[in-house]
Order: C-alpha cells, then sequence, then structure tokens
C-alpha cells in the first residue's frame, strides 16, 4: 500500500497542494505505525512533515527520514549516500543551507528530476535563500548527465588523464576556470574524485570506452 499514496504526496506537493499530499498518505502511515514499520513508517512520515503537518516518528523509523524530520538534514543525505540512493541523499540535502541547497539542485537535474528541481527552486526562494541556480539550458538536455558542451569537453580531456593544467592550455582557458568546470562535473556526476568521474562518464556514454 505504501508507493501509490507516497506518489500520490509527491505528485500534489509538486503541484503545491499541501493538503491533498498530507491526505494521500495519513491513512496509511496510522496502519504502518501500527505495524511497526521502519521504511513504510519513514517514508510516509516524511512526507507528512513535508506537507506542514505535525509528525512524531518514532525512534524505529528508517534513519534517513527519521533523520531529516528531525532536523538532521546533513546526518539524513550521508545515510542515503552510504546506500548508493541519490535521489533520497537530493531530497535531504534540500532541507540544508544554500551550498547543500545547491548540491541537491545538481544532483536532481544530473536525474532529469525537472519538475521537482523547479518546486525546489520555488521553496528556495520562499525561504530567502539566493543565488538559486536556474534549471540546465535546452542545450544541456541532451545528455543524461545535464552537462554543458564546455563541461562535455572537459571530461573528456579529463578521463584522457590530463591535468587541470593540461585541459587549460588544450582549450585556450584559465586554469581557475577549468577548475571550476571540475567541480562543476564532479557535482553533475554525484562524484567526489576525478577517477570516479571518468568512470561514470563513461559509464553514461559520454566519453569513449578505455
Amino acid at each position: 500500500l505504501v508507493p501509490a499514496p507516497a506518489a500520490l504526496a509527491e505528485h500534489h506537493w509538486l503541484t503545491g497542494d499541501r493538503q491533498r499530499a498530507a491526505d494521500a498518505v495519513r491513512p496509511c502511515f496510522d496502519r504502518a505505525v501500527e505495524a511497526e514499520l521502519p521504511w513504510p513508517v519513514g517514508e510516509l512520515g516524511y512526507w507528512l512533515w513535508r506537507a506542514g503537518e505535525p509528525v512524531e516518528l518514532p525512534d524505529w523509523a528508517a534513519a534517513p527520514y527519521l533523520l531529516t524530520v528531525r532536523g538532521d538534514w546533513a546526518g539524513a543525505a550521508d545515510q542515503s549516500q552510504r546506500r548508493g540512493c541519490t535521489y533520497p541523499r537530493a531530497e535531504a540535502l534540500s532541507h540544508g543551507d544554500a551550498p547543500a541547497a545547491a548540491e541537491a539542485l545538481a544532483l536532481l537535474d544530473r536525474l532529469g528530476a525537472g519538475a521537482v528541481a523547479r518546486r525546489l527552486r520555488a521553496e528556495l526562494r520562499e525561504r530567502g535563500i539566493s543565488g538559486v541556480a536556474r534549471g540546465p539550458r535546452p542545450s544541456t538536455g541532451a545528455n543524461p548527465s545535464g552537462l554543458t558542451a564546455r563541461q562535455l569537453e572537459v571530461v573528456g580531456l579529463l578521463a584522457d588523464g590530463l591535468s587541470n593544467a593540461d585541459i587549460a592550455r588544450r582549450l585556450s582557458l584559465s586554469v581557475k576556470t577549468v577548475d571550476h568546470h571540475v567541480s562543476a562535473v564532479l557535482g553533475k556526476l554525484g562524484v567526489a574524485t576525478r577517477g570516479r568521474a571518468a568512470a561514470v562518464a563513461r559509464d553514461l556514454g559520454l566519453v569513449p570506452p578505455r
């Protein structure tokens, strides 16, 4: 019973109807609590909370949702990352400060979750967080990562083993500009190292295989 009301709640949240979002999950949430089911309780309780409803999650609820509801968005994001769950990580980060929200938007754009990213941008503006990046231009949507044409060039050279200084010389850019492009590439691909960026880029077909 859980996936359908959770999906309905997210749909109503996307359209700005918080009351219907809460109504979609409340009956199933109560049953999940009675049955002591950690993940259903966590997910449905999270949507109640996100809809603005007062909710007390039991200590045994699934950790990523429990931590988010209790205000520890960083801990929730870390829990999701350990499990390799990118979308829940983005959800947790979306409740954080400006840098965390920016990372959440980058992950959502990478996943192609355009509707969620647009709703989050609106929420961030309501929260008074300035400097919210706009969504990717249409020209960046041709690849599954959301990388711009220049970033695709950079990741291709990065995958060839070039240093930032080498990339700068190859593309006639400053090293500082290349540093920014590399950081953006790592963020959009959701990785922490150049080696992982190269591997993910190959998996996505953005650069030729070895």
